[in-house]
């Protein structure tokens, strides 16, 4: 079993340095054995940091409507009524995309972004900052926590994580200047003042495919496919923590790169030739890239 110090000793060795901005995914099943489970990770990620560093992770919200109501499908007027309000609070997040982000909610301290399917958790100095504001309109786009991560010199840290993990490229993804963005709507239920409950529809980018051909069911979504090309290039970090392989990127320059490879591949005319799913396909959005439940061996 991995202690905590070997833990940190290998997050050194790999890049994570002290006062670091991090936005993590990991997999628990990757990293093996190690003292205190993924408690005992989260507080080694937050010594690796140090107290003017910063976590951050992908916690949306077990109770997402999204796909019950994704592009004009409605609930019961019943199911409606009794579906919880999202409360950044006490809301559980969604377990598919691993343990880790609900360790970090329940952190003292942490703080919780309000996009119920989006939600980001932060823990450390830049937390406030990176949660307080996150548009409904644009949950992995401009004005979300993951601009501010990119403005901030965030990183991004895949802990045995697939390279279809690096949701920051979804960033990338919506400010792309590209054509035929696909776009989806869906209705998330918000807590008012009152206590009540108000459903409001919102529409945003496809972050399941944002051009026809990455929304093609078992191929790959641009965030993999711009990942690989990037990791291709030489210009991160990788090595061991525990037994995980990992990744550490820039997050500035990988999306960078994601827009520059968006832009070069499927701007313009390009995008016209490019291939289309098959009639009737539909992409589900839940797992999203490549994250699924740690005790079920994927990410968290």
């Amino acid at each position: 079993m991995k202690s905590k110090a070997s833990v940190i000793a290998d997050l050194r060795r790999l890049g994570v340095m002290p006062g670091d901005l991090l936005m993590v995914h990991a997999s628990l099943n990757a990293m093996g054995p190690v003292e205190a489970g993924a408690a005992g990770i989260v507080t080694a990620l937050l010594e690796a940091v140090g107290p003017t560093g910063t976590l951050m992770g992908y916690a949306s919200w077990d109770r997402s409507p999204y796909q019950e109501t994704l592009n004009g499908a409605r609930l019961n007027e019943e199911t409606r009524r009794a579906w919880p309000a999202f409360d950044p609070e006490t809301a559980p997040t969604y377990r598919g995309f691993g343990l880790l982000n609900q360790f970090l909610a329940d952190f003292p301290g942490a703080r919780r972004s309000a996009h119920p399917d989006a939600s980001m958790v932060a823990l450390g100095a830049h937390a406030q900052e990176l949660s307080e504001h996150h548009p409904l309109d644009q949950a992995l786009g401009r004005g979300s926590p993951l601009e501010r991560l990119v403005h901030l010199g965030g990183k991004v840290l895949l802990l045995g994580a697939p390279l279809d993990a690096v949701t920051v490229l979804h960033y990338a993804e919506a400010i792309a200047d590209i054509p035929g963005k696909r776009r989806v709507s869906y209705e998330m239920p918000l807590r008012r003042p009152d206590g009540g409950t108000v459903w409001v529809k919102v529409e945003d980018f496809d972050s399941n495919g944002i051009l026809d051909c990455f929304a093609i069911e078992g191929q790959p979504d641009a965030v993999e496919t711009i990942a690989r090309a990037y990791v291709a290039l030489g210009r991160h970090h990788q090595g061991r923590v525990a037994a995980a392989h990992c990744h550490l990127f820039e997050a500035r320059e990988i999306v960078a790169f994601g827009v520059d490879y968006l832009e070069q591949h499927f701007g313009g005319e390009r995008a016209a030739a490019a291939p289309r799913p098959p009639q009737g396909v539909s992409v589900s959005r839940r797992p999203r890239n490549g994250e699924a439940d740690s005790e079920s061996g994927g990410t968290l």
